[in-house]
């Protein structure tokens, strides 16, 4: 009996880090994606310091996979969202450092969350082949 039920608590440690992985990697994906739409934003700064003319058509997005023509008015001032409430005006510059910092901040939340889940993935590997051996013998 006792071993049934030292069985039934492994199986529920098991259960709640494959949950933690899970959750990890989720976290993982949400945040490699946002480095990418980090790199694509400071791709189109580069492009537009490196001479834009303020005549130039380009496109501009207005939500999902629809985008406008348009022309910039301004190429030396952009303006960044720093919360979901809050836009400021920075130089083109300014917002090149900004996102340098956020993706900087990414890639450690990045090697943060690959470090747990690799630990996580060493335990429930431990787990399991403890699983595995039960059964065997069992």
């Amino acid at each position: 009996m006792e071993n049934n039920q030292n069985f039934e608590k492994q199986l529920q440690q098991f259960r709640y880090l494959k949950e933690q992985r899970d959750m990890f990697q989720g976290q993982f994906e949400i945040v490699n994606a946002s480095l990418g739409n980090l790199y694509t934003t400071k791709r189109t700064l580069d492009n537009l310091k490196d001479g834009v003319d303020e005549s130039d058509e380009i496109l501009i997005p207005i939500g999902g996979i629809v985008s406008v023509k348009g022309s910039i008015k301004d190429t030396k001032k952009v303006l960044v969202s720093i919360t979901q409430d809050i836009v400021i005006e920075k130089t083109i510059e300014e917002s090149i450092e900004y996102i340098d910092k956020l993706m900087k901040q990414h890639n450690e939340q990045l090697k943060f969350l690959q470090e747990r889940i690799q630990t996580l993935d060493y335990n429930l590997q431990g787990l399991n082949q403890m699983f595995q051996g039960k059964t065997k013998m069992g």
